[in-house]
């Protein structure tokens, strides 16, 4: 019997590949995830340090203009975090979409490694009942063989 070949075998290959591909592409959005993240700690660094540098204005002297930069700075700061914020969301939106792409392609090539589970369940159980099949037919004929070599040796002492 011919040697076992999954005739999906190549689309298998194509699913395991989108699938690679796919976690390459989450990968992609969960690293843009993790740096906006990281920039929003950065804003917020930035903010807790501008808090402290105000304070130490404020124990001396005041002056008008450096706390008018310090509120513009933080302004910007806080329009930056805001911004952040939004296109953290948008980043996490598209991460979860990539996320449920990659879920999807991995359904995908799981279908297709049953199927040739399956194929593959068949096929044994195929050969194991070809086998099972030529090894009874090989007793069947060896037990024919006995019979008829005794019946062969019984008739010349019959005609004695």
């Amino acid at each position: 019997m011919k040697k076992f070949r999954f005739r999906l075998e190549k689309m298998l290959q194509l699913k395991g590949h989108v699938e690679k591909e796919k976690q390459k592409i989450l990968g992609q959005a969960t690293q843009k995830v993790m740096d906006q993240e990281k920039a929003l700690e950065e804003i917020n660094w930035r903010r807790r340090n501008l808090h402290d540098a105000q304070r130490q204005i404020l124990l001396g002297r005041i002056n008008s203009q450096a706390l008018s930069a310090y509120s513009r700075y933080y302004l910007r700061l806080r329009k930056d975090e805001l911004s952040g914020n939004e296109l953290l969301k948008v980043y996490r939106s598209d991460q979860a979409k990539k996320r449920d792409e990659l879920v999807e392609a991995t359904k995908q090539k799981k279908i297709y490694e049953k199927l040739k589970e399956h194929k593959k369940e068949a096929y044994y159980k195929e050969y194991s009942r070809l086998t099972q099949k030529a090894q009874d037919e090989l007793a069947s004929q060896m037990l024919q063989h006995k019979k008829s070599s005794r019946a062969n040796r019984e008739l010349p002492d019959n005609r004695t």
